[in-house]
């Protein structure tokens, strides 16, 4: 009973006050009745009470790790792929109004600009190139309109697999 009244006047406290602290990493976006209404930067963040909140956007460089994904390049060779991402936020407008699930869209749209370059490929040039430099520009074009800056993306993993449905295929031919 005590727990839930201190939420209480906790949850009270963070919608009627006045003023928000934004943290020297963060920016704020402030929503008036559910509209962006403009960013706030690190320090103290004036707000009317009830009517706008304000959401913190780490807005410092970090990285997201992405999962390995097992592809097939242009010439049939299986690979197995895995990088990671690191980008900042600059524009806490985009961020917060133009998608929902940011660390998905970061991640899906990577994992899918990966999965181009490697089909489109073939294994050696993926070997003697620099596949990050084709995958970092695809990820910036889609990603650059929701705030994100990629700075880089790096290849953590990137080797040969035996895949399953090639084995079976390899199976097959043999039977025939």
């Amino acid at each position: 009973m005590f727990e839930k009244l201190i939420d209480l006047i906790i949850s009270l406290w963070t919608r009627l006050s006045p003023a928000k602290i934004i943290k020297v990493f963060e920016s704020g976006a402030v929503l008036r009745l559910g509209k962006y209404h403009r960013t706030v930067l690190p320090g103290l963040a004036w707000k009317w009470p009830v009517i706008e909140d304000i959401f913190e956007i780490n807005a410092v460089l970090t990285t997201l790790r992405l999962p390995p994904q097992t592809l097939t390049t242009l010439d049939d060779v299986g690979v197995v792929v895995a990088a990671i991402v690191k980008y900042w936020i600059v524009d806490a407008e985009a961020y917060v109004t133009k998608i929902w699930d940011q660390n998905d869209v970061l991640a899906d749209t990577t994992l899918g600009a990966i999965a181009e370059v490697v089909k489109n490929s073939n294994y050696h040039e993926l070997l003697r190139g620099d596949p990050s430099k084709k995958v970092i520009e695809a990820v910036r074009r889609e990603v650059n309109e929701y705030g994100f800056r990629i700075k880089r993306i790096t290849f953590t993993d990137f080797g040969k697999v035996r895949s399953f449905r090639l084995i079976q295929q390899v199976a097959k031919d043999l039977d025939n």
